[in-house]
């Protein structure tokens, strides 16, 4: 048997695992309503940089890999952050050059 302190800080440690996928499920929802409703737009030079490692793109597949193991909702919202992000890429590339 558990005893209660140990029990007790399981409880709270799936409340706040629920808090925070949560709180991210909500994040990566607002990234993509307002990415998402903007045609061609514009990302930070350091994402543009970024994009031409292929290192980078890996680890964006990796980060949608392991959203999606903690969390379904979480995983397809990275998945479109990703969609847009690599969509808008080459558009963005063409302006910072």
């Amino acid at each position: 048997m558990k005893s209660k302190a140990l029990q007790r800080i399981l409880n709270l440690s799936t409340e706040f695992d629920i808090l925070l996928r949560n709180i991210m499920i909500v994040a990566f929802l607002t990234w993509n309503v307002v990415e998402g409703s903007v045609f061609e737009n514009e990302y930070p030079y350091a994402f543009v940089k970024l994009y031409t490692i292929p290192i980078w793109r890996l680890l964006l597949v990796i980060l949608m890999i392991l959203a999606a193991l903690w969390n379904h909702s979480l995983g397809i919202m990275v998945a479109f952050t990703i969609f847009f992000y690599v969509m808008d890429m080459e558009v963005t590339m063409d302006k910072w050059k």
